[in-house]
């Protein structure tokens, strides 16, 4: 039997990071544990209580054996080690209760005269006023009923709760991700709208995965505007509301929600405007929804923006945990806040717990799928898109569909341009990859895939943001809203672009009036995404020139020239430096003494790591620099 335990016992071990398992192999690797128990017990070899030849040896205590001393009862002593029985361990066919069907057993018929075992109140007692059972049979026969009972419990238990074929199958193992683990992590991240924890995870497979990685070089592009190879170009965008008016009421496709409306339009809350129930809502402080004070108090700090996203998360988690350690109920029969099991048991009709009950309530490891399902996060912010829109309306949705094009169609680079919500194998993530997923919370919340939303307020603090947070190019809005009469609010808003590194100002839009707009609208016929675009005419163009091309051919020189540059602008443990020297490797253009020189400066002894280390070693130092960016880097 111990070999059947220890088979269970390893398929438990197998299976019990899966809380759908957990419960029934606990089931049934008790049962299983208590019926080999009570079997060496009615099998004891000699010199155990109760076994043949018993009297060899001493007592466990060290004192002379059970055979050799007095009964518990005053008399003479057995062979067994138990009181009253025979050399067998079980009592004579001529005991004067054979007629009970258990001789000595003291249940009704057996030898007592109260219905219960024995008159010392304990089973087997038989008539012996001794707190010990009347004989081995007596002793052990109730025992044994006892186990099987609750065996039969357990495997009744474990069977409803447990496709037993699922647990021998292949699919129910811990999922392996396929591929490289990098590009797969990547990928993950972006998915769950840490862009820049996907860009460094990118470049990182690019430099530790390098023999798997031919398809994402095969990528890269050339910004003629950038002057440099890139996979994706970053964008950002930010807003900066001006004016006397609280409602911004923006162009929206109907003409009669812009500011052209009515005052009565306006008041009954129809078209954009609050009712004057959400107004009167709003004056009793329901302004401390994350809806309504999501850009206040933001100061142009880019990580203060996420605060409200944070603490959402943070509860989450809390409460992902509570529920993962006990504090939901268990879904598992006979397990603690289960359905009804054993008598004495959890969630049975001895009661929960109970005094003799047994109870399964033990944390499920979780996984790190586990804990990533349980991040509130996702690929694009809610936030970010809602305050876009209600305070530009059309012109946010305009400049969405005009950056979404060029982004599917990889004219700003073609990284992860097909990865989408839910993409990549979420379940088989490392925990490393989640410790770095819950840091990467300070990275900045994507409005759509490509760009990320750096908030409200002055461009020149926007701009030092967006530096600090890696980006190319910055796309900020100043929207001004003038009351009119009626207590309609004129809303003009200008597009503005500009070049991060430089601060050099691009282009600016015409503006986009919203006045302007009804008024054509309502003689001309004009729409709003027509009326939008003429406004956008000499800003879309610019916008086209930030395009990347094929990177044309280079020569070894120049590859040198532009490493050489990356180093003297200080690449110290830098994935994006490194990413460029496996680029030129790949091309033919950097030896590999070269390739060593360049990670040596890079990273020292943890950038050979990356080169000649093991798969674990690389994985190991890509990470520890991930994280230690993440330390480095201001809130």
């Amino acid at each position: 039997m111990f070999a059947n335990v220890q088979t269970l016992l390893s398929i438990g071990q197998r299976f019990v990071r899966s809380r759908r398992f957990v419960g029934p192999v606990l089931c049934a690797c008790g049962a299983l544990m208590l019926l080999d128990s009570h079997q060496v017990m009615s099998q004891a070899p000699a010199g155990y209580p109760g076994s043949d030849g018993g009297s060899s040896g001493p007592s466990p205590s060290g004192g002379p054996s059970p055979s050799s001393g007095p009964s518990p009862s005053g008399g003479p002593s057995s062979s067994s080690g138990y009181p009253g029985s025979g050399s067998s361990g079980y009592p004579s066919s001529s005991s004067p209760s054979d007629s009970s069907g258990y001789p000595g057993s003291g249940y009704p018929g057996g030898g007592s005269s109260s219905g219960y075992p024995g008159s010392s109140g304990y089973p087997g007692g038989g008539s012996s006023g001794s707190g010990y059972g009347g004989n081995g049979r007596s002793s052990s026969a109730p025992s044994s009923e006892v186990a099987r009972i609750m065996m039969q419990q357990f495997l009744v238990n474990a069977a409803k709760s447990t496709d037993i074929s699922s647990i021998a199958s292949p699919e129910s193992a811990v999922p392996i991700a396929s591929g490289p683990v990098l590009m797969n992590e990547a990928t993950v991240a972006y998915a769950k709208g840490a862009s820049s924890l996907a860009r460094q995870l990118y470049f990182g497979h690019m430099v530790a995965e390098f023999e798997n990685a031919s398809e994402q070089l095969s990528m890269v592009k050339y910004s003629p505007a950038l002057k440099r190879p890139v996979w994706q170009v970053r964008w950002g965008i930010s807003m900066e509301v001006r004016g006397d008016a609280t409602d911004p009421q923006p162009i929206t496709d109907s003409p009669s929600r812009t500011g052209g409306m009515s005052s009565g339009m306006a008041s009954s809350g129809m078209y954009g405007g609050p009712s004057a129930q959400e107004q009167a809502m709003m004056a009793q402080g329901s302004s401390s929804s994350p809806s309504m004070d999501y850009g206040s108090g933001i100061g142009g700090n880019p990580t203060a923006y996420a605060a409200e996203q944070t603490r959402d998360r943070s509860a989450n988690r809390q409460q992902q945990m509570a529920d993962a350690y006990g504090s939901s109920s268990s879904s598992y029969p006979g397990v603690a806040g289960g359905s009804p099991g054993a008598p004495g048991m959890s969630g049975g009709p001895g009661g929960p717990g109970g005094q003799n009950g047994f109870s399964f309530s033990s944390p499920a490891a979780q996984t790190p799928g586990d804990r990533l399902s349980g991040l509130d996060r996702s690929m694009l912010s809610e936030a970010a898109a809602k305050e876009l829109e209600d305070n530009l309306g059309a012109v946010a949705t305009f400049l969405a569909e005009q950056f979404d094009q060029r982004y599917a169609e990889g004219n700003f680079g073609r990284a992860m341009i097909d990865v989408s919500d839910g993409a990549g194998q979420q379940d088989a993530v490392s925990g490393s990859f989640v410790d770095l997923l819950e840091t990467a919370e300070s990275d900045l919340p994507m409005w759509r895939p490509g760009i990320v939303y750096l908030g409200m307020g002055d461009a020149d603090v926007h701009l030092a943001n967006a530096k600090k947070a890696g980006l190319d190019l910055l796309i900020h809005i100043n929207v001004s809203l003038k009351e009119t009469r009626g207590e309609n609010t004129q809303n003009i808003s200008k597009c503005r672009l500009f070049h991060v590194d430089s601060k050099k100002q691009l282009v600016v839009s015409k503006g986009i009036d919203s006045i302007e707009y009804n008024q054509q609208s309502k003689t001309k016929g004009v729409g709003a995404k027509e009326y939008i675009g003429e406004q956008m005419s000499s800003f879309l163009p610019i916008v086209d020139r930030q395009m990347t091309v094929e990177l044309p051919r280079l020569t070894s020189d120049v590859a040198v020239k532009r490493i050489g540059s990356l180093l003297a602008s200080g690449g110290s443990k830098s994935l994006a430096t490194l990413a460029e020297v496996r680029l030129f490797q790949s091309q033919g253009l950097l030896n590999d003494d070269q390739v060593l020189q360049v990670f040596d400066i890079v990273g020292g002894e943890e950038g050979l790591q990356i080169l000649y280390g093991t798969e674990e070693e690389k994985l190991t130092v890509v990470r520890k620099w991930i994280a230690d960016q993440y330390k480095s880097t201001p809130n």
